[in-house]
C-alpha cells in the first residue's frame, strides 16, 4: 500500500511539473521543429519531398537575437543562421555534402525586391476560435494570403506564450506574426509540407 501511494505521489508531482512547465511564458529558450508531413501527386516531387521528411530545424532565441540550425536530408545539408536585429546582422553558414560557405549580410538586404513586394502584399488573418494544443502551448489559427501567389496556401497555429519574432516560413521571413508558429503548412496545387514543433 505504501508503494502504491509513493507511485501515485510521484506521478502527481510529474503531472503538476509538466503542466506548469508546458504552460509557462517562454522569454528565451529553444524550439525544435520537424517536417512531419509531405504530400505531392507528382511521383518525382513526392520522392524528393519524402527525403525531406524528418528534417529538423532548431531555434534558439533570446530577445532580438535568434539562431537557427537546420539539418536536412539525413545530415547531407546543414545550415546555421545567426540573426541580431539590433545590429541588422545576419550570418549564414552552409555545409552541403562537404562544401562549406559563409555568407555575411544585413537583415534588410536578405530579401530581394520580389520577395519584399510579396511580403508587403501579404495579409495575415487570425481565427482565435480555431485552437490547437501543441506541446502544452495553446495555439490559434493563422492564415497568410497573397494575391501575387495564386494557388499558394500558408496556414498554421501560433502561440503568444513563446516570445520570439523568429519566423521560419521561407519566403515570408519578413512577416511578423502575433505569436510564434508552432505548426505551419505551406502548399500549392503540386505539393504541401507541414512543419511542427516537436520539442520546447
Amino acid at each position: 500500500m505504501k508503494n502504491i501511494l509513493s507511485i501515485l505521489f510521484t506521478v502527481a508531482l510529474l503531472s503538476i511539473n509538466y503542466v506548469s512547465n508546458a504552460q509557462k511564458v517562454l522569454e528565451q529558450g529553444s524550439v525544435k521543429m520537424e517536417i512531419t508531413k509531405v504530400a505531392s501527386d507528382d511521383p518525382n516531387t513526392s520522392m524528393m519531398m519524402e527525403a525531406m521528411k524528418g528534417s529538423q530545424t532548431e531555434l534558439y532565441f533570446k530577445g532580438e537575437q535568434h539562431v537557427t540550425f537546420m539539418n536536412m536530408m539525413g545530415g547531407m545539408v546543414e545550415m546555421k543562421v545567426y540573426i541580431e536585429k539590433a545590429k541588422n546582422s545576419m550570418n549564414m553558414l552552409f555545409d552541403m555534402m562537404g562544401q562549406k560557405m559563409w555568407i555575411e549580410s544585413r537583415i534588410d538586404e536578405a530579401q530581394n525586391a520580389q520577395q519584399k513586394e510579396i511580403a508587403s502584399k501579404s495579409k495575415v488573418e487570425y481565427d482565435k476560435a480555431d485552437t490547437k494544443e501543441i506541446l502544452g502551448y495553446k495555439c490559434y489559427k493563422m492564415t497568410v494570403t497573397n494575391p501575387e501567389m495564386e494557388g499558394m496556401t500558408v496556414s498554421g497555429y501560433v502561440t503568444e506564450d513563446i516570445k520570439t519574432k523568429a519566423n521560419l516560413i521561407q519566403g515570408f521571413n519578413s512577416l511578423e506574426f502575433a505569436g510564434y508558429t508552432m505548426e505551419f503548412t505551406v502548399g500549392n496545387p503540386k505539393f504541401s509540407m507541414t512543419m511542427t514543433a516537436v520539442e520546447v
